[in-house]
């Protein structure tokens, strides 16, 4: 590229207006690149994220991202706290948590403090396969089935109620795991690269005002008309031989073409979307076709499905001080055909949002049941599990007056919840999905011209917000880079280092380029 080039505004076009893209939209525009636009095929931002009202006193919950994952080297955390908006969260320090069987009889604190220790250490054993040795464990061993083995040498010695309380409580924690990996079970996560996901420092925070919040601070000073609402994209033509009828595309420019006919030309397309979407879009989205390597990536990754009941009552629901309901269900009736009659056996507990709303999780095939239901059918198997649980911890129950369900997977935008380490896949996949497609100049420099970015694509932080907020800055700072390759990275988060150095070719599409994969957090 001339030098003279160097110094035009670029044209970029950022594809999906959650956390990942509005977040490559203002580091671009904080450091002076203005000449973008962010298309959204929704009809509002956030993607994920997703904060709505559930009463007239300015409460809300979230339908999306819940958790500030970590607060240590946390750019969400550290968001969060530079604008105040922790200053209102309830610690519950005093706050009780309840165990309950299905019958109503409380665990003893004792039984569960013994699953716990034990859990986490087995946890931690399973973690240590990435870390150390991962290829000595087989591709299709499973975490579910590692921690089984696990728990089993631990019961050993252990019979009768005792064995059985717990089993419950291991159940429990097994169901809160599938919610927290994404999957279905846990014998569909690989054992070996669970280790892969990094943990950060520090307690899981919630945001009184809603996440929502967080998305008003990353988009502020992003002007209105750089974000297209309702604005699907089609397809993305980036081959230099791609000349699609009506729309020659100038030299060397991306066109993007959208739903509604609009067409736009870049430099750069940096593609936000879900794993989901580019699971069910790649084969269409991209003209010439992604290379091979990438969309075996992308079929490899898991990409679960996650989903919440939200229970409004007419009044506080609990008394105080508990603020949660571990639900220990019977694990034999879990694995029975009827998926009407036990959907609602996958909710691992009720938590106290708001003194009047409970909210529970849940994933996988019960999760995408809970989306097929009738509004009637709903209302009467929360109406039992209130009744089942509730019923418990005081006299009368309160009227159920609204159940508010989450449908990520019928959500054609999104198509699940987030991504997760399926059996057979690998952090290296992550590597593949994450790497940038080049253009070779004539001056033998390399141009990023379809860049990907979202929480899928950080080989560390998949299926966070922090992940995706990281990843936007990424392929924000890799453009900059471009086109001041003279200048020092100004990078919002220099302990992470990134490494630009090398990317997949326009030009090289044969499953020879295995090693030329770059860009990697060291």
């Amino acid at each position: 590229m001339a030098e003279s080039m160097r110094h035009r505004q670029p044209k970029i076009v950022i594809v999906g207006a959650g956390l990942a893209g509005v977040a490559a939209g203002k580091y671009l525009i904080s450091e002076g690149f203005s000449d973008f636009v962010i298309l959204e095929a929704s009809d509002r931002i956030g993607g994920r994220i997703w904060s709505i009202p559930v009463d007239n006193n300015g409460h809300k919950v979230e339908m999306g991202a819940n958790w500030i994952h970590g607060i240590k080297d946390n750019p969400i955390y550290k968001l969060a706290d530079e604008n105040n908006l922790l200053t209102e969260r309830e610690l519950h320090l005093n706050s009780k948590n309840i165990y309950l069987t299905e019958s109503g009889e409380a665990i003893h604190e004792g039984t569960v403090k013994k699953v716990d220790f034990a859990y986490g250490t087995m946890l931690s054993s399973c973690e240590e396969y990435f870390h150390t040795d991962p290829l000595s464990v087989d591709d299709h061993e499973s975490l579910g089935g590692e921690l089984d083995n696990l728990m089993e040498e631990r019961l050993r010695n252990t019979a009768g109620e005792e064995r059985h309380m717990l089993e419950l409580v291991y159940h429990q924690r097994r169901l809160l795991e599938c919610c927290i990996c994404g999957c279905h079970d846990l014998n569909e996560v690989s054992l070996s690269q669970f280790g892969s996901y990094r943990e950060l420092p520090g307690r899981h925070l919630v945001i009184p005002r809603g996440f929502c919040a967080i998305l008003d601070i990353v988009k502020n000073g992003i002007p209105e008309d750089k974000i297209k609402l309702n604005t699907p994209v089609s397809k993305i033509c980036y081959g230099d031989s791609e000349v699609e009828a009506g729309y020659p595309s100038p030299d060397g420019m991306v066109t993007v073409k959208c739903d509604n006919g609009d067409v736009y030309y870049a430099d750069h397309v940096i593609v936000t979307v879900s794993l989901g979407v580019m699971k069910s879009l790649c084969d269409k989205m991209f003209s010439p076709a992604l290379p091979a390597r990438k969309l075996d990536a992308i079929r490899r990754m898991g990409f679960g499905v996650v989903n919440k009941v939200i229970l409004v009552f007419d009044e506080p629901v609990l008394p105080q001080p508990i603020h949660r309901l571990h639900l220990a269900w019977d694990p034999a009736v879990l694995s029975t055909e009827n998926l009407a009659e036990r959907w609602f056996r996958k909710i691992y507990s009720l938590e106290v949002v708001h003194d009047n709303v409970l909210v529970g999780w849940l994933s996988g095939r019960e999760a995408m049941y809970l989306e097929s239901m009738s509004e009637e059918d709903l209302m009467r198997d929360m109406n039992r599990l209130v009744e089942m649980f509730v019923r418990t911890q005081r006299d009368t129950i309160p009227k159920l007056t609204r159940v508010i369900r989450t449908s990520w997977s019928s959500n054609k935008f999104t198509k699940g919840s987030y991504s997760f380490m399926l059996l057979g896949s690998s952090q290296e996949d992550i590597y593949s999905l994450m790497s940038p497609i080049t253009k070779n100049l004539e001056d033998g420099n390399k141009k990023p011209v379809v860049l990907f970015a979202g929480e899928a694509t950080h080989p560390e932080f998949y299926s966070t917000t922090h992940g995706a907020l990281l990843t936007g800055n990424r392929e924000a700072e890799r453009i900059i880079q471009f086109w001041r390759p003279n200048e020092e990275t100004r990078m919002r988060f220099p302990e992470l280092c990134l490494n630009f150095s090398d990317a997949e070719s326009t030009e090289e599409h044969s499953d020879d380029d295995d090693d030329d994969e770059g860009l990697c957090f060291m």
